[in-house]
C-alpha cells in the first residue's frame, strides 16, 4: 500500500512538475510575443514621417534627437516634463539638442533669448524660467527692457546681454534656426527630427506623452543600422 502511494505521489509531482514548465514556457511565449509587437507598432506615415530629403547631423557616429520648439507652446511646455527624465536615461550614442521655431517675429526673438542663454552658458535655468514665465506667468517676453531686466535675474548684466544678443554667433544662430525650420517642412510644434531622417509630431495617434515612444523606437531603429554597417 505504501509502495503504492509512493509511486503515486512520484507520479503527481512528475505531473506538476511538467505543468509548471509547460506554463512557465507560455507565458515566456507571451511575453515574447507581446515585446516584438510593441517593437512594430509604430509605422511611417501614421506614427512618424520619413523626410524627403534627409539632413546632416553635427555628429555622425551618433544617433541626432533634435527638438524643435517654442516658448509660447504649452505643448512643448508640457513635452518639457518627460524630456527632463528620458534625457537623463539616454546612452553616450545618442545626440540631444534643441532647435527654436521661427515663423514669425515673436518667435525669432524668443529664439533669440534662447540662442543668447545658449551663448551666456545659462541655458539650464533660463529654459525653464522662460517657459515658466511664459507659461505660467503669462509675460510676453518679447520687450528689450524686458528681456535685459530677465537675464539680469540670472547675473547677466545688461550690457554684457545686449553684445550677446547682438553679436553676430547669436545672429547666426537664429539664421540657422530659420533654415531649419524650412529644411525640415515644421508646421507645428513640439517635433522631434532623429537623425535627420525621421520627423515626430504630437498627432491623434500619438499624443505629447508618448511622443518619446517613438523617438525611441527610431533610435532603436537607427542604432541597429549603425551596428550593420560598422
Amino acid at each position: 500500500m505504501i509502495e503504492k502511494l509512493t509511486h503515486l505521489q512520484a507520479s503527481l509531482m512528475a505531473y506538476i512538475k511538467k505543468s509548471l514548465s509547460f506554463k512557465h514556457m507560455a507565458w515566456v511565449l507571451l511575453l515574447l510575443f507581446f515585446s516584438c509587437t510593441q517593437a512594430e507598432e509604430f509605422s511611417a506615415g501614421k506614427h512618424y514621417d520619413v523626410l524627403n530629403s534627409p539632413s546632416t547631423t553635427r555628429d555622425s557616429n551618433k544617433i541626432e534627437v533634435v527638438e524643435v520648439f517654442w516658448f509660447g507652446c504649452n505643448h512643448c511646455y508640457a513635452l518639457e516634463s518627460y524630456l527632463q527624465s528620458w534625457r537623463r536615461g539616454l546612452s553616450n550614442d545618442v545626440d540631444f539638442w534643441k532647435s527654436h521655431a521661427t515663423w514669425n517675429q515673436t518667435l525669432k526673438i524668443h529664439a533669440r533669448l534662447y540662442y543668447s542663454a545658449l551663448a551666456l552658458g545659462v541655458e539650464d535655468k533660463i529654459i525653464p524660467a522662460a517657459f515658466t514665465a511664459i507659461q505660467r506667468e503669462g509675460r510676453f517676453l518679447t520687450g528689450k527692457s524686458e528681456l535685459e531686466y530677465f537675464f539680469q535675474g540670472f547675473g547677466i548684466e545688461k550690457d554684457r546681454y545686449i553684445a550677446v544678443s547682438t553679436s553676430f554667433g547669436v545672429n547666426n544662430a537664429v539664421k540657422q534656426a530659420d533654415n531649419r525650420m524650412r529644411q525640415w517642412v515644421i508646421t507645428g510644434v513640439p517635433t522631434l527630427i532623429i537623425n535627420g531622417k525621421y520627423k515626430v509630431s504630437a498627432t491623434r495617434e500619438i499624443g505629447t506623452e508618448r511622443m518619446l515612444d517613438v523617438v525611441d523606437f527610431l533610435i532603436q531603429k537607427e542604432r541597429k543600422l549603425l551596428l550593420n554597417s560598422g
